[in-house]
């Protein structure tokens, strides 16, 4: 439940699930009408219970969730890659000027209002019906407990009878509508004044009956349950309506249950005591700790026809059950695609499968004399948009193209649109004798070599001081600006990106502003014992630029306040490699190792970074079709399925400037780590 109070867009993810299974719910009803017995309409409504409690399942291919692209959006998704994907810090808000592109994070930005509003619900709903469960408690102990014999003697036989031994005591008042379950810890039967000296002795036994069955189902702690989630849920109107309709199931299913554990051929008489009940007697007042036999007058029709109708046996119990366990499998279950992230293409491509060559050109200003120029400026090399990797380029005149190859074309071509400079000149299906040449096609330079071209081409801009410092723990709250320095000069643009709780407020009136041509300064309000995180540019916003137009790689700044607890101060530490499978220059390593282990120093956040650690991805171990890298349960070591090759040398780094998805689960990146090693010549 804690995790389900502090990322409210998870909520909304739990919420949305559940409301798919309120209406799988409500057709099931529909389409097994009368076959379904009431005590198994009630119970189908408590998988909506479950649903709406459960703060995360485990996926599984039979979810009916698979079908449908529901996001918890709690925090960014960092994708499984081989080549890494940059660190996204989404800003809620950003505006520009007329200096350069400015990006600032809207740190009292529109989220907290609607986290406000929503706990301002949930406050008013819990607080209402705290208040009319005390209001109703306060008139109930005014009474004393009735002490006729004959009536305390039928209350003991229908106990007997049922087989319930909690101590129940009757109560009679003037303020009652109708004979009405009060409390579960120590129940109360509240009857209306003058219904004992009018009810017959079966009428009694009728009423004493249904009341009982609340009991041994537990109805009144299940009301309560139910109202703690729909506090929390307040804003979902299918929510309502669901346990509009279990309370409707709930006194269908008392009914039911009164009725076996009546004599035979009592149907009739139960069905004349509910209607001189109606005639003579008023509806209960709504509250989670009462649980009467006429809550809702517009259900009778229903409930009449039920009893009616009703006889004891054991028919559709194997279709009850087979109903309940196959809407359980496909509905406490969560979607694979969001249990973990989106898959690596970490095999080998095979046109058979579907491969296309995206090709495109620089346009504007941005002319690449280099690949690895050219691949700087492409940040979604990640395998999250359908690549496979691949990446080659070209030389036409004095224009450097380039190509990747991919999946799924569409896709990549929609993100390849977000970079700047970059335009899809031509999409190919590739044939298994095109993809084999293009696999084997060399990348091309418009300079001599390669490492010439470095020599002249521009660096990104790295940060080089911060205040407060990354990591620090100790930092004062009347601090009034955060500033980030870097080694060369900048243009007058800026991304500092983030939002919600850990983005640090600032003052009305207050914009971020360049001190000089290194050093930007955002102007904050900060909390004691708190914990901020400020992004520095980010896969979508990079408006921290040099001179020259190259960005810097996103990075964030986080630090504690004084008086942070250690819990929060540990959300600074960052990971670090403590061991390598196998070892971190190893040089007779067997080539039939299958995959290849990292364990962290503490427990990382699911993502990660395997990148290659030269210029192409030959020296890269290849993957295994159909087999994807995974998390052993204590979220310290991260396995990579591998198909390695006798005699190679193998060169790994784990994160890479730009690419920090081995992050801990505070969101801590590591520092680029190589990993190297060598197999034997023979398995």
């Amino acid at each position: 439940m804690p995790t389900l109070l502090s990322h409210p867009p998870g909520l909304l993810k739990i919420s949305a699930e559940a409301s798919i299974l309120i209406v799988l719910v409500l057709a099931i009803q529909w389409l097994c009408g009368r076959r379904l017995q009431p005590r198994w309409r009630y119970a189908l409504w408590l998988l909506v219970l479950l649903r709406l409690a459960l703060p995360w399942t485990i996926p599984s291919p039979a979810s009916v969730f698979n079908l449908f692209k529901l996001s918890a959006a709690a925090r960014p998704t960092q994708p499984e890659m081989v080549h890494a994907a940059p660190t996204s810090d989404a800003p809620v808000s950003h505006f520009s000027n007329a200096e350069g592109g400015v990006t600032i994070a809207g740190a009292s930005a529109g989220g907290h209002w609607i986290v406000w509003l929503w706990a301002a619900g949930a406050l008013c709903l819990g607080g209402c019906a705290a208040i009319n469960h005390y209001r109703i408690h306060r008139r109930v102990i005014k009474h004393r407990p009735l002490i006729d014999g004959p009536t305390l003697n039928l209350l003991e036989d229908c106990k007997a009878l049922m087989g319930i031994s909690t101590p129940v005591i009757l109560i009679e008042m003037e303020s009652i509508g109708s004979p009405t379950l009060f409390g579960f810890v120590r129940p109360r039967l509240l009857l209306p004044a003058g219904l004992v000296s009018s009810f017959t002795r079966d009428e009694l036994r009728h009423v004493f009956l249904h009341e009982l069955a609340h009991i041994k189902r537990r109805d009144v702690l299940a009301a309560w349950f139910a109202l703690v989630l729909q506090a929390l849920h307040w804003f979902n109107p299918l929510v309502w309506f669901a346990f509009h309709r279990l309370r409707a199931d709930r006194e269908l299913a008392c009914d039911a249950m009164a009725l076996s554990y009546a004599n035979p051929g009592e149907n009739e008489s139960y069905g004349l005591t509910i209607v001189k009940l109606l005639e003579g007697f008023g509806r209960s007042v709504w509250a989670p700790s009462l649980a009467g036999i006429l809550e809702d007058k517009n259900q009778t029709k229903e409930r009449i026809r039920m009893i009616a109708k009703f006889h004891k046996t054991n028919r559709g119990l194997v279709l009850a059950i087979a109903l309940l366990a196959g809407l359980a499998l496909v509905t406490l279950t969560d979607a694979q695609n969001q249990a973990k992230p989106h898959s690596a293409k970490t095999g080998e491509p095979d046109a058979s499968k579907g491969v296309w060559a995206v090709r495109f050109e620089p346009v504007g200003d941005f002319s690449p004399k280099t690949p690895g120029e050219f691949l700087a400026r492409i940040h979604i090399y990640s395998g999250q948009h359908g690549e496979i990797g691949y990446f080659r380029t070209t030389k036409q005149g004095d224009k450097l193209t380039g190509s990747f190859l991919v999946n799924d074309p569409d896709d990549f071509k929609t993100a390849l649109a977000k970079v700047p400079d970059i335009r899809v000149t031509s999409v190919e299906k590739l044939t298994q004798d095109t993809l084999t040449k293009y696999e084997e096609s060399p990348q091309e330079s418009l300079t001599q070599t390669e490492s010439s071209a470095k020599s002249s081409e521009p660096v990104p801009p790295r940060i080089i001081a911060t205040s407060p410092s990354v990591g620090a723990t100790e930092v004062d709250p009347s601090l009034t600006e955060i500033t980030v320095t870097f080694d060369q000069d900048m243009s007058r643009g800026m991304s500092w990106t983030g939002g919600g709780p850990d983005f640090p407020s600032s003052s009305e009136g207050q914009k971020a502003q360049w001190k000089d041509k290194r050093t930007c300064a955002l102007p904050v309000k900060l909390a004691a014992a708190h914990y901020y995180r400020v992004g520095i540019n980010s896969k979508s916003y990079q408006n921290f630029k040099s001179a020259s137009g190259v960005a810097a790689q996103p990075s964030a700044i986080f630090f504690t306040t004084q008086g942070a607890s250690e819990q929060l101060k540990a959300r600074t530490v960052a990971p670090a490699v403590v061991r390598c499978e196998p070892e971190n220059g190893a040089q007779t390593v067997s080539p039939t190792v299958a995959e290849l282990r990292v364990t962290f120093s503490i427990p990382m956040g699911g993502g990660c970074s395997w990148c290659t650690a030269g210029d192409d991805d030959s020296d890269f171990p290849k993957g295994v079709e159909g087999k994807h890298y995974y998390w052993t349960k204590d979220k310290k070591t991260c396995v990579l399925p591998v198909a390695l090759a006798p005699g190679r040398t193998y060169r790994v780094s784990l994160n890479a400037p730009g690419y920090n998805n081995f992050q801990s689960d505070a969101g801590v990146p590591l520092e680029p780590v190589g990993y190297t090693f060598k197999t034997a010549g023979n398995p």
